[in-house]
């Protein structure tokens, strides 16, 4: 079981993280829209796409930092490892971008994902000495 001082603050770092990708999004969206006016079609696609891609990542890590300490509190180390994998796929998403939010929005959702981690790496390196 996760400490649950660890377990909150994940809980909070994964929250903001996640509002912070959907702010990222939104800026995304409204880049996108800036260039479907000046009529650059191709921009005003990728910016779209960026914004709806980074929303549906946002949403994702605000369920999963809610969660690990909800309803799947005693599988924190799943919900760890998704929003591990769900802060790399946020930084793949904005292509190491000018879009701050969504930089640091992936940087708290990976932090929440490794203190979710840090239990069960403990115990699973724990069993592994004893047992050799």
């Amino acid at each position: 079981m996760v400490n649950p001082n660890e377990r909150t603050l994940a809980h909070g770092l994964g929250l903001a993280g996640g509002l912070l990708l959907i702010v990222g999004g939104v800026v995304s969206l409204a880049f996108g829209l800036a260039d479907a006016v000046t009529g650059h079609v191709f921009g005003a696609i990728a910016g779209v796409g960026t914004a709806v891609a980074l929303g549906v990542i946002g949403a994702l890590v605000l369920l999963f930092a809610h969660l690990a300490s909800r309803g799947w509190s005693d599988r924190a180390g799943t919900c760890g490892v998704l929003l591990v994998v769900l802060a790399v796929v946020s930084w793949v998403v904005s292509a190491g971008g000018l879009n701050v939010a969504t930089l640091v929005g992936g940087i708290l959702a990976l932090v929440a994902g490794v203190l979710l981690l840090i239990e069960p790496a403990t115990r699973a390196v724990s069993r592994a000495v004893a047992s050799s």
